[in-house]
């Protein structure tokens, strides 16, 4: 944008003075956002602020798309389920399995101690590796 000017008002509160057509171009970019919306966006926001796990998009995308947390983070991290096995000390069928198996159950599956190997191997928590909730 073009020239601004910065002042403090009696009160505090920073305030900036913009050109007409600066406005007219910032209210062209705004979205109406519908109570429902805002509901989704705080709910949203809560989630995120409650959660210890951060998700990528290309993750969040193979979630929704059917893959188990391990299979996407193995492929976000362009590993092949061998390279995903040598790297965690985990046989690749065991892994296989646990890709498999774990697309049709909404508990964790495996020993504990096989998934932090894997969590491990994947550079993420845990509870990354969780189904997550519907």
């Amino acid at each position: 944008m073009g020239y601004e000017h910065f002042f403090t008002a009696p009160d505090g509160t920073e305030l900036a003075v913009i050109t007409r057509s600066e406005l007219d171009q910032l209210r062209g970019l705004a979205v109406d956002v519908t109570d429902e919306d805002a509901a989704d966006i705080a709910a949203a926001d809560r989630a995120v602020a409650e959660s210890d796990v951060r998700y990528p998009r290309e993750v969040m995308d193979r979630l929704v798309a059917g893959d188990t947390p391990i299979a996407a983070w193995r492929k976000y991290r362009g590993l092949s389920q061998a390279g995903l096995a040598t790297k965690s000390g985990i046989t690749q069928a065991a892994i296989s399995r646990l890709e498999k198996s774990g697309a049709e159950h909404p508990q964790p599956l495996g020993r504990r101690i096989t998934r932090q190997a894997i969590a491990r191997a994947l550079d993420v928590t845990l509870a990354a590796l969780e189904p997550l909730d519907d």
